[in-house]
């Protein structure tokens, strides 16, 4: 099925300042968004999962905040939000912000530069688990306290993304409330399900797998939300969730898989919004045996790995999963990051030389076209969780890529929380999952980097290990002009590339779908959820449940 013409015409350009969406509401400005998964916990940079951030982030505020522009280098196009402005030293070895005084937290108290001090000894304390305070204490030294609205950030060296490194990562925490508990008590706390933030809406209510509630906060600095209440419909699964918003229950879901959006398009009250993404999504090989004591029998062998690459005719699953709405990866990257290199030799589709490699290894062809070796037949497992259709139908497709080549491959389809468990525990062999980049490209190296292969952790969960890799990503990112910092990112991401510790399967364009009647602004690459507090609903209200048929 060929979509070209049609999202031409049924999507809407995403560079239009204002578009009139619709809404089903539940009631005067109430917007309900459809989400497939439930997030953790609902504290800033303490959780790795997306849904646990698009709650933080619309429940605490930063002190500036970025740009449609998405620029990390310098401060420019940066948004002031609690901090009304900031000083360079003349030696840029430190910034003072200055913060907002009509800064205050959802219960009424002032937000301080104490505030924004004690933020920064959580996030970078080990016993709190941030990966994000991981990079934040790269960078900066300390932060200290001259009164009550000015915070000095002090550097331990420059570069060219430092002031991104604290604007971006760097949520104050309210010290009043957090104080007294211990930093790796925080994320087990009760204020990490039912929090007192700073940001554009407040807390109400969090029924776990079931919907998680948000009112307009009256007294936010930069104007109370034009919407009253913003409720989170925890449907448990994505096609779930999608029936939500084709049926008018909900009013918006930040992504449509392929099989929805020509059944959206005929509908006359939705509208389809094409968003510019960080996603991408991997074949990840765990290089080490579930204890992790020894390389994995297959995959510790870059040589097997490359193999395998070369048995996946990327471009022509995109086509089939995606059709017009991805576009084969590239590397540890998306092709929004400025550090993006489009030129970087690939690992062909060469189906022959993918045998020849593995003849070479000493896997041989059998009579019914598997491979062996001493005995021991070429097989392993690949999972995926059942919560994403499109990563489900890749990991069919790669089994069929991987038998062409005489690998036999069982597919494991789990859920969410086993999916996840083995993520955490590194108990796999590969898995078909998704990335989601920042701006920044600074996060490869907690991605791929070899320090971030802890286990209890997602990122690295494979294990790759390489000091060409790191070293090159630390020289980018202290390099202080952009052309150096691209020279070695190209070596970064080259060396990714042949040593292969993934498949760099796709980045997605899949689009949004949102009701006619639900006012929004142009939607933020990085985080769809930023513009919220802009939203509006125009037009009578309807209960969810009262629902449609959607036309088939």
């Amino acid at each position: 099925m060929k979509l070209i013409g049609r999202l031409s015409v049924c999507l809407v350009l995403a560079t239009t300042a204002v578009a009139s969406l619709a809404c089903g509401d539940v009631g005067d400005k109430t917007v309900v968004i459809s989400a497939g998964a439930d997030g953790d916990i609902a504290l800033p940079q303490l959780s790795s999962q997306t849904q646990s951030r698009v709650y933080a982030e619309l429940l605490f505020d930063k002190l500036a905040e970025i740009g449609q522009s998405q620029n990390t280098v310098g401060d420019a196009g940066y948004v002031p939000h609690l901090a009304a402005r900031w000083d360079w030293a003349r030696d840029s070895m430190a910034i003072t912000f200055h913060l907002d005084p009509r800064a205050k937290w959802h219960d009424g108290q002032a937000l301080t530069a104490r505030d924004v001090r004690f933020a920064f000894t959580v996030l970078t304390d080990p016993k709190t688990g941030s990966s994000a305070g991981v990079e934040l204490a790269r960078s900066v030294d300390s932060v200290s306290v001259a009164d009550s609205l000015t915070a000095t950030v002090w550097y331990k060296a420059r570069s060219s993304e430092q002031f991104h490194a604290v604007a971006y990562n760097l949520f104050p925490l309210p010290e009043h409330l957090l104080g007294n508990i211990p930093h790796d008590s925080l994320k087990s706390s009760a204020f990490a399900k039912a929090p007192v933030g700073s940001g554009p809406f407040t807390f109400v209510a969090w029924e776990q797998k079931r919907r998680f509630e948000m009112a307009a906060f009256d007294h936010y600095l930069l104007g109370r939300p034009k919407i009253d209440r913003l409720v989170f419909a925890i449907a448990g699964s994505a096609p779930t969730a999608v029936r939500a918003v084709l049926a008018g229950d909900a009013d918006f879901i930040e992504r449509m898989q392929l099989e929805d959006v020509a059944e959206a398009s005929r509908l006359p009250d939705i509208t389809l919004w094409p968003l510019r993404r960080y996603d991408y999504g991997v074949v990840q090989f765990n290089l080490w045996t579930a204890d992790g004591t020894a390389p994995h029998p297959l995959f510790g062998s870059a040589s097997m790995r490359r193999a395998l690459t070369m048995a996946v005719d990327r471009a022509a699953l995109v086509r089939n999963v995606h059709d017009t709405l991805g576009r084969p990866g590239l590397g540890p990257f998306a092709r929004l990051q400025w550090s993006a290199d489009t030129t970087l030799r690939q690992i062909p589709f060469d189906v022959a030389e993918s045998g020849r490699l593995l003849d070479a290894l000493g896997w041989k062809l059998g009579p019914r076209g598997m491979r062996s070796k001493a005995g021991q037949p070429l097989a392993f497992t690949l999972s995926v969780s059942s919560s994403s259709r499109s990563r489900v139908r890749y990991a069919e497709l790669l089994q069929q890529s991987f038998a062409a080549v005489g690998a036999a491959v069982t597919v494991n389809v789990t859920d969410m929380a086993g999916f996840v468990d083995q993520l955490m525990t590194h108990r796999f062999d590969a898995m078909v999952f998704g990335w989601t980049a920042t701006p920044s490209p600074s996060g490869a190296r907690q991605t791929w980097g070899s320090r971030a292969f802890i286990k209890g952790s997602p990122f690295n969960a494979g294990g790759w290990q390489n000091a060409t890799f790191d070293a090159a990503v630390a020289n980018a990112l202290t390099a202080m002009d952009l052309k150096n910092a691209r020279a070695h990112f190209r070596v970064a991401y080259q060396t990714a590339i042949d040593d292969a510790p993934a498949i760099w399967l796709y980045e997605s364009l899949d689009p949004a779908a949102a009701s006619r009647r639900l006012v929004t602004g142009e939607f933020r690459p990085d985080a769809w959820w930023a513009t919220v507090r802009s939203w509006d609903v125009m037009g009578p209200s309807r209960r969810p449940g009262a629902g449609r048929t959607a036309t088939p």
